[in-house]
């Protein structure tokens, strides 16, 4: 067992590992930072949100550079597109960031957060199977593979009449668009972000197939290079503030250097629709888990009222109250020992069993989709082998 001095949470070092693995793969696959995977999975573990956040912030940039550097070799990454994005990532963050708090001081973060989410999951699942629905449908019509489906007419919109000078030609995506288009785009993508309080993987892959109109496999690989910069300067912050658990963060990029390897890698034996038909159906575990954890926090707020007049009676008020709500072990020893009241501690018993089966279902379904994903590796690398072979026997047989 390891003790983590920051937050004084105790585990193995093993679930760090797999963690870390399980997000390479699928970030590698994805082209995501993965803190829909990461934060719910150490907040099971014990690790306090604020530290859980952090945490993830700080093993992202490491993962990422690794991912990054395989979609550079297959020419997946369009440096110009990332690095024009992300002018307005940083602002769109910031300012998402500063919503975020006021939303907080009112008491309104965690709903509208949450809600935030559902609209987002359910809309990118939704999209994304009926577009790999339909390509299957057209692919029986017509009788020819479809292997991605590149544009739309948003995107064909946004290119030919939003052409406001200067305008960039994306060699790798084979484009030309407007910078303010890009720019715009990533302060939109960062904004929803920042009051996510995510690095903003899950809105970027969307956001640049449907509206900049790249190839899926180019999205994943140029999202990656973003998220290196995004998540370098989300782990600065939080270890500036204390926030990072470096001991958590080493081991966890341990395994997800290693994860992200066959992740990234799969992507060049696969279709981009492909990409989309596993990211649809991980947006559907996931929007089933915030859904989860929405009603859990109904019982929360019972909970949570009834362990502030407790804590206000023994002299404890503010935001030492609101740290201290965080660590189960202490409130359910003044539940027990002071408050007496029973109807208290049974909505917070029923809270953390729906939180913690949130947590286990997207923990679950990640697992799940990084073995199919390694799965679609592995017949990826025998098809390569298998056809390379048979080249070789005709050319002997020619010879």
């Amino acid at each position: 067992m390891m003790t983590m001095p920051m937050s004084g949470v105790e585990m193995a070092w093993w679930p760090l590992v797999l963690i870390g693995f399980t997000v390479g793969v699928v970030g590698g696959y994805f082209g995501l930072g993965g803190a829909w995977l990461v934060t719910p999975a150490l907040n099971l573990f014990g690790f306090p949100m604020v530290y859980a956040v952090g945490t993830d912030m700080a093993h992202v940039a490491g993962k990422s550079i690794v991912s990054t550097f395989r979609h550079w070799r297959f020419g997946h990454v369009s440096v110009i597109i990332a690095l024009t994005m992300l002018i307005g990532t940083m602002s769109g963050v910031e300012v998402g960031a500063q919503v975020l708090m006021f939303l907080n001081s009112i008491g309104l973060a965690g709903p509208v957060v949450r809600y935030i989410y559902m609209v987002l999951l359910f809309c990118m699942f939704f999209f994304m199977l009926r577009e790999y629905l339909g390509a299957k449908k057209m692919e029986k019509e017509t009788g020819k593979e479809v292997k991605d489906l590149v544009g739309n007419r948003l995107s064909r919109w946004i290119q030919n009449n939003l052409n406001v000078w200067p305008v960039i030609y994306c060699k790798t995506a084979r484009m030309h668009i407007s910078v303010w288009a890009l720019i715009f785009l990533g302060i939109f993508t960062g904004f929803v972000a920042g009051i996510l309080g995510i690095g903003g993987g899950l809105l970027r892959v969307p956001a640049l197939i449907y509206l900049v109109g790249v190839p899926t496999k180019v999205a994943v690989g140029t999202d990656l290079f973003e998220v290196m910069f995004s998540g370098a300067y989300g782990g600065f912050t939080y270890g500036a503030k204390g926030m990072v658990e470096l001991a958590a963060a080493t081991l966890m990029l341990c395994g997800a250097a290693v994860g992200a390897q066959f992740g990234t890698i799969c992507t060049k034996y696969v279709y981009g629709l492909t990409i989309r038909l596993v990211y649809s159906i991980a947006c559907f575990f996931a929007f089933t888990s915030v859904v989860l954890k929405q009603v859990a926090s109904n019982y929360s707020k019972v909970y949570e009222k009834g362990m502030l007049e407790v804590l206000a009676a023994q002299g404890i008020t503010g935001n030492q109250a609101k740290i201290m709500l965080q660590y189960p072990e202490q409130m359910q020893h003044y539940m027990l020992n002071v408050a007496n009241r029973p109807d208290w501690w049974q909505a917070f018993q029923t809270y953390n069993t729906i939180n913690t089966v949130g947590c286990v279902v997207i923990m679950t379904a990640a697992c799940g989709i990084s073995g199919y994903i390694l799965y679609l590796l592995a017949m990826g690398i025998m098809k390569e082998r298998r056809e390379k072979r048979q080249a070789e026997q005709q050319a002997q047989i020619k010879a």
